[in-house]
């Protein structure tokens, strides 16, 4: 949620907590026992923790990966989005794809990050599910790994607040669904 309407990437905002019964269904969604994930920003463990709690589960492992943090939109960052998007409008380019805001990143500078720490994770983890709970970003990421490294296609998914991606790695990612909301329980 961003009702400021605000950039923001690696700002470490605080959330609006869901209530408990959306975790619970949430939860409901998601393997049983994985290796447990998240970024380095706040926002991603304490949306954990509530899955956490919605499946009674204290001191669980948790594996911070900066890699998995939200694209970093350099001095964009903090601005209204209306603002930004009236900048690059101006000039005529398309915002994230290849565009490096000032003292940011890419999307695909993004995308190969997180296809990077994907792969390496699930070479660890192999025949165990992993849990990442992170960013639309970092999810576009993963979908972009799973299309061949395909950065730009990747960006016209939607990927709402506490919904579920899902890629399974094999010999080849594949992914299996996208923007899965949890029912209402």
């Amino acid at each position: 949620m961003n009702p400021g309407g605000i950039v923001y990437g690696t700002m470490d905002l605080d959330i609006e907590a869901p209530p408990p019964e959306r975790f619970a269904a949430l939860s409901d969604m998601l393997p049983r026992e994985p290796a447990w994930m998240v970024s380095n920003l706040s926002r991603t463990r304490r949306t954990l923790d509530g899955i956490l709690r919605a499946r009674g589960v204290a001191g669980a492992e948790i594996i911070e990966e900066p890699a998995f943090a939200e694209q970093d939109f350099g001095s964009w960052e903090g601005r209204p989005r209306a603002e930004v998007w009236a900048e690059i409008s101006g000039v005529g380019l398309k915002w994230p794809g290849d565009i490096r805001p000032p003292g940011g990143e890419s999307f695909s500078e993004v995308a190969a990050r997180v296809a990077e720490a994907a792969d390496r994770w699930s070479t660890r983890h192999r025949g165990r599910p992993v849990v990442a709970v992170i960013h639309a970003g970092s999810i576009r990421g993963f979908l972009a790994a799973a299309m061949g490294g395909a950065a730009a296609e990747a960006l016209s998914f939607a990927v709402d607040t506490l919904s579920v991606t899902r890629c399974d790695r094999g010999d080849e990612w594949r992914v299996a669904f996208v923007n899965r909301p949890a029912p209402p329980r």
